[in-house]
C-alpha cells in the first residue's frame, strides 16, 4: 500500500474488538488477517463523542461505489457477529468492508485484501445513519 491512503478513524471500542478478531483470524492463517491488522495499526483512535458523524464505523450505513463505474450501493458496515439482515449489510471482514472502515465521503481507496485487480477502488459517497440496536435512528 502506498502512503496516499486516506486516514482511517475508529473508536477505541471498535479497534479493540477488531484487533481481537484479526488476531483470531491470524491464528487460523486467514488471508484477511494481515490486511485487517495493517489497517488497524494505521487507524487513528477517536472517542465516540469526538468522532465526526460522517466517518464509516461499525453499525453505520455507507453509500459507496466501486470506482470502476460500479453502481452506487448503500449498506450497513457490520462485524460478522452482528449480522441481522444480510442483504443490507457488508461485513468488515470482506475486502470491501475492510476498505470502507474509517473513511469519509470523498475518500477513495483500493480494495484491501482483494485478489482482484490492484486498481479496483471503492469511493465513499455518503455516510449515515448509524444503527442503534435493531433500529435505525430517524433524522430530524
Amino acid at each position: 500500500m502506498n502512503a496516499k491512503l486516506p486516514p482511517v478513524m475508529v473508536t477505541p471500542h471498535d479497534h479493540q474488538r477488531l484487533m481481537r478478531t484479526a488476531q483470531e483470524l491470524a491464528e487460523q492463517v486467514h488471508p484477511l488477517a494481515l490486511p485487517l491488522l495493517r489497517e488497524l495499526h494505521r487507524a487513528i483512535l477517536c472517542s465516540p463523542d469526538r468522532l465526526p458523524d460522517n466517518v464509516v464505523t461499525l453499525n453505520t450505513f455507507v453509500t459507496y461505489r466501486l470506482a470502476d463505474g460500479g453502481q452506487v450501493e448503500k449498506r450497513a458496515l457490520i462485524h460478522p457477529e452482528d449480522c441481522m439482515w444480510p442483504p443490507a449489510e457488508v461485513s468488515v471482514l470482506t475486502p470491501l468492508g475492510m476498505s470502507l472502515l474509517g473513511l469519509r465521503p470523498g475518500d477513495r481507496i483500493p480494495l484491501i485484501g482483494s485478489d482482484g485487480p490492484m486498481d479496483t477502488c471503492v469511493e465513499v459517497e455518503d455516510v449515515g445513519p448509524r444503527v442503534t440496536g435493531a433500529f435505525v435512528p430517524i433524522r430530524v
